[in-house]
């Protein structure tokens, strides 16, 4: 049994309206509803804006929310992580389409921090039978330029030796 305590919503929103999405003000409206609608208390904020990108988050206990906004192409991300059985990110979706007005929504929800105490680390190796079938392609290739060359020294020595 999996005993996930964590969840993590990313959230594209594309097409969004310009003129909502290229608004400061407006996505840190978006910011305050959407932790609001969750249920998060917000403990510290950030707010970052430059020519294409106005980035805002907010932060509470065992929890964010953070809005990446990208006017010029009318595309917003929106990352919401909770550490808390408590919060429910899906509720900010409705935040999200009666804020920003986006053509499309995508929504990909992630579990995060599953605490089964039988849960045990796996090994697995990174290589597979297409890359051992090149690198050993590869090897053969090698050996084989060394021993022509080995062949075309030992060619090239005979022929300095003097007549036959």
């Amino acid at each position: 049994m999996d005993n996930y305590i964590g969840k993590h919503l990313l959230i594209d929103c594309y097409n969004c309206r310009s003129d909502e999405i290229s608004s400061s003000e407006n996505i840190l409206h978006v910011l305050e509803d959407s932790t609001e609608k969750i249920g998060m208390k917000i403990n510290d904020t950030f707010y970052h804006e430059d020519t294409d990108e106005i980035i805002a988050a907010a932060y509470g206990i065992k929890s964010h929310v953070c809005i990446h906004a990208y006017p010029l192409i009318g595309f917003a991300a929106v990352d919401i992580y909770s550490f808390s059985t408590d919060l429910i990110p899906s509720r900010t979706m409705a935040v999200l389409r009666s804020t920003l007005h986006p053509e499309k929504i995508r929504a990909t929800s992630v579990k995060r921090g599953n605490i089964n105490p039988d849960m045990k680390p796996s090994i697995k190796s990174k290589s597979t039978a297409l890359h051992k079938f090149k690198n050993t392609g590869q090897q053969v290739k090698n050996a084989g330029q060394k021993v022509a060359n080995y062949m075309r020294h030992k060619t090239d020595k005979r022929d300095t030796l003097g007549p036959e």
